[in-house]
């Protein structure tokens, strides 16, 4: 089996960060799972949108909407 990283994400997950501000960005992630009520358990990238962060991983469980495959020349370069 293929280790899973960030390198090798076929997914982004839509996140929005909301302080005194709003921020929309994208997390590099593996959907590992669909659960029965339609959610999906993936495995997520870095640490909101910042760099060098890409090492850290953890397992979130997200509405299906916001989960989108990567295009294929964004895997290419």
């Amino acid at each position: 089996m293929i280790e899973q990283t960030s390198a090798n994400a076929t997914h982004h997950l839509s996140c929005r960060h909301v302080c005194r501000w709003s921020k929309n960005y994208v997390m590099r992630c593996h959907i590992l799972k669909t659960m029965p009520d339609g959610r999906l358990k993936v495995l997520v990238f870095g640490d909101r949108n910042w760099k060098e962060r890409e090492h850290i991983s953890r397992v979130r469980y997200v509405e299906a909407s916001r989960v989108k495959p990567i295009p294929a020349q964004a895997e290419a370069s």
